[in-house]
């Protein structure tokens, strides 16, 4: 593998550099492959398709044909993936032996770390092992401004080398003290560890020039450890669908080419829960919102994220398993809370939902794949949220048991199903503040976008516990994620640490406009190029990224983004330009969310079904599925077709809106309306 984390191979008009050739708005795919479903989006006339078939989690490529072929598309020629093959293998820690190289006296670079403490005073905390199972350190230094304190010579490079392959890797981390200044040292060492060994090599300042040497180290190694894994699922992914150009969403909210994430499968990560963000922004600017709050409830866990004016919030420093990575990523929050989590009592006698999950095999009792353990799904099957006699899964592979979700529930002391529904709603109450409240933002001026397949269930209770203004239920929510697929642009951001606030402005101006070129480079076709600077007062630790094309416009735009992260900002302070970025983004397959979709058959005439267990809090604002306040009690309820509801028609609480890739839940006092664009917006009645 190249040292450089975009060979040519990977720039357009090469292989399967996605829309090389200008996707067009049919013949497209989006698919997401999450921990219970495969959801696929096909644009292959003039509606788009849905369709959910079960994850395959031995081979992910697998239930992804399957999915396209269930779509009964005439033909998929472009596709736009949304995988969790990186991130399982991280979790899972089934990751390539892999060997870190770096500087001499740096060896414990990644044990030592931040010295954070996820908890100050519990001295019994274990911290995350690292994946570099050896580290070879070399001796070489270079300073901080690019200086060579410590030449290379060719006899240290051969002593390295030697002691690298008698460690038996299975893929290569090089990561010098300083090599974002000067890359020199790092770009003998790779060509020398290639010609010696066939494995991948990923070189630091190739993937991540940028300084801070744990969080470089540490992105570098994570690269190197999952890259032989992420190979062999493309490979397969390719075999499998040899007649369609693919692409794969990247964490930062974007697509690149499978030969870019091959190389760079770092940058894949968060790449589930990115889709998904990104259509929630374009539901919520198509309902009228320009800020909400994204809440992506699936089969193993639920990702929340702030959206302002149609954007996700992206981070340059994020944790997997612990560990962290600084490639961009949506700056997504995630619990382990989803249909498949499964309830249990704990050590001290409590309920405890999640985070262990049923996945999709043997999946929620309710789905007869074998599981006996309750779980989400489990509750709301029991508590008649869900019909017994619906068929799940685009071709009917999941029919719900609801004598065995009965069965599973049973093991459950005290409260069973409305218990579980109560402590599940906490965790994901608790988690929407972490992106709201616990930092000063109003819930009040935010719409709740709810989607995956559970998420519609539990929206409203959530958006009352919140105070949400609004919850928007997009019109096709089981499969939105797969949708972001098909509306996320390609997208590649280049940086640069820079660490001056004295660098005159035609020397930011010559970085900037290198690392545009670099971007645009790995773009098809017509590319909007931005530029963002990473900026802070003299003297502090962290910066904040700002929109900007000078250094005035640095300053200015990072004093109002100060204010807004911590309600005050220093005038007359001096500002630090500590990296320079150039984000260059592509045109998306569609450029907005469809209205209409084709829904397969016609809609199911209203019903009604009776007591059905419904919690009621006892006021707008209270915390409903905490148990702090108001009840459960049964009701007789309305159960509505969605593909019978059309723009302008209004429903009242309580009542059930099925459709066939989720189910929205609507309780008192809701009062839902389809809006222009298809979806369902609830509001909280007056009374």
């Amino acid at each position: 593998m190249s040292t450089s984390p975009f060979p040519a191979s990977a720039m357009p008009g090469h292989g399967n550099a996605p829309g090389s050739a200008g996707p067009g708005p049919t013949g497209a795919a989006g698919v997401d492959v999450g921990g219970t479903f495969t959801d696929v989006v096909v644009l292959d006339g003039s509606r788009p398709r849905a369709v959910k078939v079960p994850t395959t989690p031995e081979d992910q490529s697998e239930g992804v044909a399957r999915g396209l072929e269930a779509s009964t598309a005439r033909h998929v020629g472009t596709m736009a993936h949304g995988t969790t093959t990186a991130t399982n293998a991280v979790l899972e820690r089934a990751v390539a032996r892999t060997v870190l190289v770096t500087t001499a006296g740096f060896a414990d670079v990644l044990a030592i770390g931040r010295q954070e403490r996820p908890a100050l005073y519990d001295l019994s905390i274990i911290k995350p092992q690292h994946l570099a199972a050896a580290v070879v350190t070399v001796r070489e230094r270079v300073a901080a401004d690019g200086t060579v304190l410590l030449a290379l010579d060719d006899a240290e490079v051969a002593r390295v080398v030697d002691a690298v392959a008698a460690a038996q890797p299975q893929a290569i981390a090089v990561s010098l003290l300083c090599s974002y200044a000067a890359e020199d040292h790092e770009r003998r060492l790779c060509a020398a560890l290639e010609a010696r060994m066939a494995v991948p090599v990923t070189r630091s300042s190739a993937l991540l020039p940028q300084f801070r040497e744990y969080e470089r180290a540490s992105t570098c190694v994570l690269n190197a450890a999952v890259a032989p894994v992420m190979g062999r699922y493309l490979s397969r992914l390719e075999t499998r669908l040899p007649d369609t150009r693919v692409s794969v969403m990247t964490s930062g909210g974007g697509t690149a080419s499978i030969a870019e994430v091959a190389a760079a499968p770092v940058h894949t990560l968060l790449s589930g829960p990115a889709a998904g963000v990104v259509a929630a922004g374009a539901i919520a600017r198509s309902a009228g919102f320009r800020a909400a709050v994204a809440l992506d409830m699936g089969g193993t866990s639920t990702d929340v994220c702030l959206v302002r004016d149609g954007r996700p919030e992206l981070s340059d420093r994020a944790t997997i398993g612990g560990l962290p990575f600084a490639t961009p990523a949506v700056a997504v929050h995630t619990v382990g809370a989803g249909g498949g989590s499964i309830a249990e009592i704990d050590a001290g006698g409590a309920l405890a939902v999640g985070p262990r999950s049923a996945g999709a095999r043997p999946g929620p009792a309710c789905y007869g794949f074998g599981g006996t353990e309750p779980t989400v799904t489990d509750a709301h099957c029991a508590l008649g949220h869900l019909a017994a006699d619906r068929a799940l899964g685009s071709g009917g592979e999941v029919r719900l048991d609801v004598d065995a979700a009965r069965r599973a529930l049973s093991r459950l002391p005290g409260g069973g199903a409305a218990g579980v529904l109560t402590v599940v709603q906490a965790t994901m109450v608790r988690a929407l503040r972490r992106v709201t409240t616990e930092r000063g933002v109003d819930p009040a001026d935010l719409a709740l976008v709810a989607y995956g397949g559970a998420g519609p269930l539990h929206a409203t209770a959530l958006a009352e516990a919140l105070g949400c203004a609004a919850v928007v239920i997009p019109p096709a929510p089981g499969v939105l994620s797969a949708l972001g697929l098909l509306l996320a642009p390609p997208r590649h951001e280049a940086s640069r640490t820079v660490l001056g606030h004295a660098a005159p402005d035609h020397d930011l101006e010559a970085v900037w406009e290198a690392l545009a070129a670099e971007a645009a480079l790995r773009v098809p076709g017509p590319v909007t190029a931005t530029r963002w600077a990473d900026c802070r007062y003299a003297g502090q630790s962290h910066e904040l990224r700002v929109p900007a094309a000078s250094r005035a416009e640095a300053a200015a735009a990072f004093a109002r983004a100060h204010r807004e992260a911590y309600g005050y900002d220093q005038p007359g302070e001096q500002v630090e330009v500590v990296a320079l970025r150039a984000v260059a983004e592509g045109r998306p397959v569609l450029s907005a969310p469809p209205v209409a979709w084709d829904q397969g058959v016609a809609a199911a005439p209203r019903r009604r079904r009776a007591s059905v267990p419904l919690f009621r809090g006892s006021k707008a604002g209270s915390k409903a599925g905490t148990g702090s306040e108001g009840r459960w009690r049964e009701v007789d309820l309305d159960v509505v077709d969605r593909a019978g509801l059309s723009p302008g028609d209004i429903l009242e609480g309580p009542a059930l809106v099925e459709q066939h890739d989720a189910t929205t839940l609507l309780s008192y006092g809701d009062r839902a309306t389809v809006d222009d664009a298809g979806n369902l917006v609830v509001r909280r009645s007056a009374t």
